[in-house]
């Protein structure tokens, strides 16, 4: 692992404002973040998230988070401390991860629920609908078991490749496609959640089709308080104001994710004072999934 103090955002990460351009965009408007700090680089995840795919910072703090693995591998959420250690296994009866993509935390009846969303689609040829799946928080301790509810969604104009989905407080959930062989766009699952399935709303595209590999969507996570939201591709990290993301703005600020050395960036979860957690994988590269921790400091509003 590297510990790194407090140093100029230049040094570690690149950071600017952006507009419409989306992820890879720049254009003038904001001042630069003020810092960001790689507090912890290189930590190395557990063979049953050597695939990982999303990642969920536990709101009871921590640094606690959850994580899973991609298309085939069992329907299983991870609870890792913050240096990766296992810390407890939830198993989703009633489900199956034909390709989860990502995991959120949001409200639910009675408190605090996990979501799973199944919605990758490497070729665009999934017949069946995305699918949603809830499940109770449990304790980030010990094995646990609990059925999971299911929910299914499809996109209008056929399907997508996503791998990005986040939560915000009021208990809305969106995703965001990959970019593949079409624009990156922004789609809003209709709640209350109903078994389906339902179509999704689309409500705005962020960037034209990714032109470098680089930049595909692979990940998204909004801050605890909702005021912000965080989209990574594969090489970038764009940090959107909640409100802008929704209307028709761009992303206050990119950073450049270059100097971490991912094998392939996957996920990304924000917790509260400016935290970043971001994951990568490593099954197809040949060495362990890793993850990154940065603390940025960002405007409150």
């Amino acid at each position: 692992m590297r510990r790194m103090g407090m140093v100029p955002a230049t040094a570690l990460l690149l950071a600017a404002g952006c507009g419409e351009a989306g992820a890879g965009g720049k254009s003038a408007g904001d001042k630069p973040v003020q810092w960001c700090e790689i507090a912890e680089s290189g930590v190395t995840l557990p063979s049953q998230v050597r695939e990982t795919s999303g990642a969920a910072l536990d709101p009871r703090g921590g640094g606690v988070f959850w994580s899973h693995g991609d298309s085939g591998s069992p329907p299983e959420l991870f609870a890792l401390g913050p240096n990766g250690e296992p810390q407890a296994t939830l198993t989703l009866t009633g489900a199956r991860n034909q390709d989860w993509e990502d995991v959120s935390l949001g409200a639910c009846d009675g408190g605090q629920c996990l979501y799973v969303a199944d919605i990758g689609d490497n070729g665009k040829d999934k017949k069946d609908p995305v699918a949603l799946y809830r499940v109770p928080l449990p304790a980030a301790a010990g094995e646990h078991k609990a059925r999971a509810d299911r929910f299914q969604a499809r996109y209008p104009g056929g399907p997508r490749d996503t791998e990005a989905m986040f939560t915000l407080p009021d208990g809305s959930i969106y995703l965001i496609n990959k970019g593949q062989s079409e624009p990156i766009e922004l789609y809003r699952w209709p709640t209350p959640l109903q078994p389906g399935p339902v179509d999704l709303v689309r409500v705005r595209e962020l960037a034209p089709r990714a032109g470098q590999l680089g930049d595909r969507v692979t990940g998204a996570g909004a801050s605890p308080d909702g005021t912000w939201v965080a989209v990574r591709t594969y090489s970038t990290l764009a940090l959107y104001r909640t409100a802008e993301l929704l209307g028709s703005g761009g992303p206050a600020y990119t950073l450049d994710l270059a100097p971490l050395d991912e094998a392939q960036g996957e996920a990304v979860a924000m917790g509260p004072g400016g935290v970043i957690l971001l994951t990568s994988e490593g099954a197809q590269h040949h060495v362990p999934a890793r993850a990154t921790w940065l603390r940025c400091s960002l405007p409150a509003s």
